[in-house]
């Protein structure tokens, strides 16, 4: 499932032997272009952050402080009704993304675009019974990364053929 439409602007289109194929090394920097580097830490939590306001949302069904809390750009183009109704399929999964605040991410993919003024964050985290899939786009305003865009959806865990 990927949240499409007003949130996202690249929807996460990813199929499960992608996330075995792209899987990041332990490499401390994700993303680096001329002087900036996201270290993995920081972008464990950015999602892990992200996570828990959706999380919020979903269990309070008010998602005003989700939208408040991303960029302005995303707050003016998004009001909370348009905001839940998009992250509706999620929340009727009925899964806990509390989870993701205890299991490491796994992060396929970490690009800075835009002069270094945005960030793409895509992976998932490994939960059970069903994996959370985020595509997540930030913007770096004022010293401070803002979520601008956003894909979040749950998939059938991943079978390791080596069994």
């Amino acid at each position: 499932m990927s949240i499409t439409g007003i949130i996202t602007r690249r929807p996460l289109r990813a199929c499960a032997a992608a996330f075995v194929l792209l899987g990041l090394g332990a490499t401390p920097a994700l993303a680096q272009q001329d002087d900036l580097t996201i270290e993995r830490s920081f972008a464990e939590a950015l999602v892990r952050d992200l996570m828990t306001a959706i999380n919020h949302g979903n269990v309070t069904g008010n998602y005003t402080v989700l939208r408040d809390y991303a960029a302005p750009s995303f707050g003016a183009d998004n009001d909370p009704t348009e905001v839940a109704a998009a992250l509706a399929p999620l929340r009727q999964t009925g899964i806990d993304l509390l989870q993701t605040l205890a299991i490491d991410p796994v992060i396929l993919k970490a690009e800075l675009g835009n002069e270094n003024r945005e960030l793409q964050l895509t992976g998932y985290f490994p939960l059970q019974p069903e994996h959370v899939s985020f595509d997540l786009l930030f913007r770096l305003e004022e010293n401070r990364w803002w979520m601008s865009g956003m894909s979040v959806g749950t998939f059938e865990p991943i079978e390791d053929d080596a069994d």
